[in-house]
């Protein structure tokens, strides 16, 4: 990524405590009690302001529960499936708790605000202070600038030659982001508009960028999973945007979930974003998607921390750490119980230069360099959809090819630094590796 460009409205908002939204502590003693994959350490909380998700039991009315007497209905999200009420500022957490006694709710919690797992570009100054090429701290080049062809010696070597699942069938995956750049030329004629769920119209246009990069790592031509593999004109794209200036709310997440999933041809979607405690109403559209044979791969988050970002701590969900191109656990990416694997996310040498971070899609036709789990998950998308197109496996033999192709790094075995290993889109694809020199 290029680290002098303007700063995104997404980061500016991480860096800067999301302003427009309000944070609250996490009560263990009111809240349900974390899954193993929760950030425990996670000590605040975004959430929409003023706003609570409430799940009634079928033919309750929202005028009948004790505590909803006086809220203000203001949607329903996921197909009518759930209402969003509005509280008092502050209060999202307390109302949510009280709710949730009543014997006609099935369940109450704040409208989360989740964020895209793109790393902050003003951060890498700390990693690298002053700015400056990154420089070698051992051997006999100790203090000397690492060079722009430093990525490509430590290729992790994902063995995507050209054309390898090239024949396959028509699928669709998913972009649950921030959008895309509909017409970008890597991926241009094969994206579906879904809906903008954050701003309720019918226009998943990109205004962050952060969508086109990671729809480019997954379908584009030339720069994505699906064209290097020769599979790109069989992969579509169906777009739908659930991110804006303050984040990603649950409620549009979890429309796009469920709209995804009753996509025809949906095989697999992609989100690249989290937060801290995990939702029940994400939990039960992971649950939905599950059932109809779509994965849901998620990333799992840049604190660097050994638990998993939500909603990727879900078990229904996929999991996806970053490496670097030394197939060394990045270290931002967070890991721990519930990893299910890793990817290439990319490991920015300085703040300068690009080398070592992902080349992808961004809006208004142009291409970016970027790192983050945000970069790695697509790239396990982009190899669910060719192998499906090309094996028409779905559901769970799906993600048991993806898992079990994996190249294992780290303890022998599944680990909690890289899952089962970093994926290999030619051997998920063939079901073999490719003969040594190739």
């Amino acid at each position: 990524m290029p680290l002098h460009r303007p700063v995104k409205p997404l980061a500016l908002l991480v860096l800067l405590g999301a302003l427009a939204c309000t944070e609250q502590p996490l009560d263990e003693s009111s809240e349900s009690a974390p899954t193993s994959g929760s950030l425990r350490a996670a000590q605040r909380e975004q959430v929409m302001p003023g706003e609570v998700i409430v799940k009634l039991k079928d033919g309750t009315a929202p005028q009948s529960v004790a505590g909803l007497g006086g809220l203000r209905l203001i949607d329903r999200p996921a197909g009518g499936r759930l209402g969003i009420f509005l509280v008092p500022v502050g209060e999202e957490l307390a109302r949510a708790r009280a709710l949730r006694k009543d014997p006609n709710v099935v369940y109450a919690e704040p409208n989360y605000l989740r964020q895209t797992h793109a790393i902050d570009p003003r951060l890498w100054a700390f990693r690298n202070p002053g700015g400056l090429n990154m420089l070698y701290s051992s051997g006999k080049n100790r203090g000397k600038p690492i060079g722009a062809s430093y990525a490509s010696i430590l290729d992790a070597d994902e063995d995507n030659i050209e054309g390898y699942a090239a024949g396959g069938g028509a699928v669709v995956v998913g972009s649950i982001d921030t959008g895309a750049d509909m017409d970008h030329p890597e991926y241009a004629g094969r994206t579906i508009a879904g809906k903008d769920w954050y701003n309720n119209d019918n226009s998943p246009e990109d205004d962050d960028g952060h969508g086109s990069h990671t729809t480019g790592t997954m379908v584009g031509t030339n720069v994505g999973v699906a064209g290097v593999s020769g599979a790109a004109s069989n992969v579509q794209v169906y777009v739908q945007k659930v991110c804006g200036r303050r984040g990603c709310p649950t409620s549009a997440i979890v429309s796009a979930i469920y709209a995804a999933a009753d996509y025809p041809g949906m095989v697999a979607m992609n989100l690249s974003l989290g937060g801290g405690s995990e939702s029940q109403a994400e939990k039960d559209a992971i649950a939905y998607a599950t059932a109809k044979n779509v994965l849901v791969i998620a990333s799992a988050g840049n604190d660097g921390t050994g638990t998993v970002a939500c909603p990727a701590c879900d078990p229904n969900a996929i999991s996806v750490g970053s490496t670097t191109w030394r197939d060394e656990r990045a270290s931002y990416s967070q890991y721990g119980p519930g990893l299910d694997i890793t990817a290439p996310g990319g490991n920015c040498f300085s703040n300068t230069t690009p080398e070592g971070c992902i080349y992808s899609a961004f809006m208004g036709g142009a291409y970016e360099w970027e790192q983050g789990t945000s970069m790695a998950a697509p790239q396990v998308t982009g190899t669910a959809g060719v192998v499906a197109s090309v094996t028409g496996l779905r559901g769970s033999a799906l993600r048991s090819r993806i898992i079990g192709t994996a190249d294992d790094l780290g303890a022998a075995g599944y680990d909690q630094t890289f899952g089962a290993g970093r994926v290999n889109s030619y051997r998920a694809v063939t079901n073999s590796s490719l003969p040594a020199g190739q």
